[in-house]
């Protein structure tokens, strides 16, 4: 384990304790060192370290920057969340509303101005996008706002149709939260693959099929 100082906050900052945290498999491949992530001599590297990692998760205001309750309709001992873009807010996407295409957005737990979640503090810098949680959601459950927020956004994106045959490979987390999306879309077949039985029978279980 590694101490850090508990970040300071500015105007239209929050400083929140972490509830929970989960663990991405982007964080993983990043961890192994993936060139993704790191670099090769055909990319440049993406993440910006030294960095604490971590961008699902749920935190418990503690602090607020000058302007911050104001911004954000937060007072202490609130629980939010932050999406995992942290946008600039001015270039061409964020001003039409596109800001998750931000072209240099910031993203918890790879960069310097936005450091994730896998610490006791952390900061929601003043251009992150927060939401207030309701305290009757587990701290637990409220760390996959996060992926299953990704995993409606692709479906969206997908535009489902009545008529269409939709398929998800994969019933991981982000998986079975496509296949929830997909199937209040009512397309005619809906259909879920995993290279694991226990997860598609997981997803049976869950989704009630």
């Amino acid at each position: 384990m590694e101490q850090i100082a508990v970040p300071q906050v500015g105007p239209n900052e929050v400083l929140v304790k972490v509830l929970a945290v989960g663990i991405c498999a982007g964080d993983a491949k990043c961890f192994a060192g993936a060139p993704h992530f790191w670099g090769d001599a055909d990319r440049p590297a993406y993440v910006q370290p030294p960095v604490t990692p971590g961008h699902e998760f749920i935190g418990e205001v503690v602090r607020l920057g000058e302007g911050a309750a104001e911004k954000y309709s937060l007072q202490m001992g609130d629980h939010v969340v932050s999406e995992q873009i942290v946008p600039c807010r001015a270039c061409r996407f964020c001003l039409r509303g596109g800001y998750h295409m931000c072209v240099p957005h910031d993203i918890y737990g790879f960069h310097q101005h936005s450091q994730g979640a896998m610490a006791t503090y952390m900061k929601y810098p003043a251009n992150s996008i927060n939401h207030k949680v309701s305290k009757e959601i587990p701290a637990w459950q409220a760390a996959f706002i996060e992926p299953l927020s990704c995993s409606i956004h692709a479906v969206e994106l997908a535009n489902i149709q009545f008529n269409d045959v939709v398929v998800i490979a994969g019933c991981g987390p982000l998986g079975l939260g496509m296949v929830a999306a997909a199937r209040d879309k009512n397309p005619a077949k809906l259909i879920a693959l995993d290279m694991l039985d226990w997860k598609v029978r997981k997803g049976e279980e869950k989704l009630n099929f």
